[in-house]
């Protein structure tokens, strides 16, 4: 049974948002790999979560404290 990544379980428009951002910006090129690697939301920094909702066009002020711990607002159910 394969694993699924963090990346992969990105939301669409998230997705889409980052691969555009990874395009034009290394350091969002950076967070895809980083993404590609990891396997729980839990794995990731607080740096890496507020870049994806950077490089992902997510408005973090509008995110829960839960959303943010928890990828609810980034990640498919």
């Amino acid at each position: 049974m394969k694993i699924e990544t963090i990346y992969n379980r990105l939301k669409t428009d998230v997705k889409q948002h980052l691969n555009s951002s990874a395009r034009r910006y290394d350091s969002a090129k950076r967070l895809k790999y980083t993404l590609m690697s990891k396997t729980s939301w839990h794995e990731l920094t607080i740096q890496e979560v507020s870049d994806i909702s950077v490089y992902g066009s997510v408005y973090f002020q509008r995110l829960s404290a839960s959303d943010i711990m928890y990828g609810r607002a980034m990640l498919k159910k």
